[in-house]
């Protein structure tokens, strides 16, 4: 799910939306429509951003420690 704010900024104006423009108005409800699922595709693709910078620098991290663990190792057999 979006971030709690994107998310309640989202269905704030969704019912903005859904407020001004009535649900027999034909075109306008699609854009209306359309709109709210750009916004929910837009957030949903920021999540994925999010979580893929996430899981890359977690495995540089993890990499990082294995290579510095590697060479402490080695170190203490050069004692």
């Amino acid at each position: 799910m979006a971030e709690p704010e994107v998310e309640a900024a989202l269905r704030a104006e969704f019912r903005r939306i859904h407020e001004t423009e009535a649900f027999d108005s034909g075109p306008d409800t699609a854009k209306a429509a359309f709109r709210w699922s750009g916004d929910v595709a837009e957030a949903r693709r920021l999540q994925e951003e999010h979580a893929h910078n996430y899981l890359r620098w977690t495995f540089v991290g993890a990499c990082a420690v294995i290579i510095v663990g590697l060479i402490g190792v080695g170190l203490t057999f050069l004692d």
